[in-house]
């Protein structure tokens, strides 16, 4: 097949709502999956406050741990494209089997300062279609990786309030690639087009205060800020019929694009019952509305290499575990969350991000020997049917999705 393939460019084109909202991603912790990220940050109970809100390491001492996830994906889509004619092609498959690790450790330095480094993934999807789906003008591998380098700092006001804070340096990496259109009207096109970005940094961070009340509840609240990509990489066109070489001419070309990761505030609370029994609770609220459009520019193609609408909406994740202490050893956990999808509608729904609201299970236990504690989390979603009606690549996109989402995590934590 002829294909256009962008490398390294925008992070926003990823297929599949993997985890959270649009792209969201939290499953960094294996303790926090398996109770559906209720009480994130305050619970106190592994090292992952570093990623949620930094004000939560003084609840542990030094320590750390290593977590892996692995998230699998099956979708089926039906429907057809219109492009100057009905294309046919098989019923698409979007198939992902995909690790996630991360790594999180502190020092506290006395009993009111903790230093620490999180290093894990904020955002990020991978998906792929079989090459003879009806829509390979759309879209046929998305790839997404963000990771965060994450050095922070915590600062035990006193008995009740704490502050912390973390310093972000994100870096981004992107592959996409779907085939060309085979014509624009009655104008033929085909062709093959690679755009190559390196790997980019940005800066960002994080700040978060806790504050506890009682011995048993604590509350907290945490900002995480924008993120800002400039992009420039170099599209390479081959094997193009174009038309009198206007259409995709056979070259290379300088590309550019701006994306912006939105900011969040979390919200999270953890009460103790009991000796036996605990409560979390987490609301978060992901400003979506930034993503506005998706658009690649080259001054060779004055009307853009790629012009995707968006139009994201800012949407709430809402989530309530618990967790039982069968003795001092063995802790098993459970939960369930509510994840609301940024698009709009079936207009904006897009072959690479079919995007929509689903509802979270989660289950997980926690098992302590000498001084490592190891974690084992499962969360299924149900996902919304999500039909689409979206152009893109000259054509229309008539067709509905059906989801299914399993995350198994693994995490082995070590208090020095």
């Amino acid at each position: 097949m002829k294909k256009i393939v962008y490398t390294a460019l925008f992070l926003l084109s990823s297929a599949v709502p993997v985890l959270a909202s649009g792209f969201r991603m939290h499953e960094f912790s294996a303790t926090n999956t398996g109770r559906a990220l209720a009480g994130s940050g305050v619970a106190g109970d592994d090292y992952s406050a570093i990623g949620f809100n930094p004000a939560g390491m003084v609840l542990k001492g030094t320590g750390g741990q290593v977590s892996g996830s692995l998230v699998t994906i099956r979708a089926n889509v039906r429907g057809s494209v219109t492009n100057g004619g009905l294309h046919t092609g098989k019923e698409g498959n979007i198939r992902l089997y995909s690790f996630l690790p991360s790594v999180f450790s502190q020092y506290a330095l006395n009993p009111d300062w903790t230093i620490g480094l999180g290093i894990y993934t904020p955002f990020g999807l991978s998906t792929t279609y079989n090459n003879d789906w009806f829509g390979h003008t759309h879209a046929l591998t998305s790839k997404l990786e963000t990771i965060d380098f994450a050095p922070s700092v915590a600062y035990k006001v006193n008995k009740q309030f704490s502050v912390g804070g973390s310093v972000l340096f994100e870096r981004l990496d992107v592959r996409l690639s779907n085939d060309l259109p085979s014509s624009i009207g009655p104008f033929p096109l085909g062709g093959q087009a690679e755009i190559h970005e390196p790997r980019n940094w940005e800066p960002g961070y994080v700040v978060g205060m806790m504050y506890q009340p009682l011995d048993s509840t604590r509350f907290g609240l945490s900002y995480r800020s924008k993120i800002v990509h400039h992009l420039k990489g170099t599209t390479k066109i081959s094997d193009s019929a174009g038309l009198m070489g206007v259409y995709y001419v056979n070259g290379k070309y300088v590309t550019h694009a701006k994306l912006t990761l939105p900011e969040s505030v979390l919200f999270s609370i953890h009460h103790r019952i009991n000796e036996k029994f605990d409560v979390s609770a987490t609301v978060e609220r992901v400003m979506w509305s930034r993503f506005k459009s998706l658009d690649i520019y080259s001054a060779t193609f004055p009307g853009g290499v790629s012009v995707t609408p968006e139009k994201w909406r800012d949407v709430w994740f809402v989530s309530l575990g618990g967790d039982y202490h069968y003795n001092e050893d063995l802790t098993f956990r459970i939960g369930a969350a509510y994840d609301e999808s940024p698009i709009k509608g079936p207009k904006y729904r897009t072959a690479r991000i079919p995007d929509n609201d689903r509802y979270w299970l989660s289950a997980g236990a926690s098992y302590r020997w000498n001084n490592m504690t190891f974690d084992l989390a499962y969360t299924h979603m149900f996902l919304k049917k999500a039909p689409t009606n979206n152009y893109a690549s000259a054509s229309m996109l008539d067709a509905s999705y059906h989801m299914q989402v399993n995350i198994f995590a693994l995490q082995v934590q070590y208090d020095f």
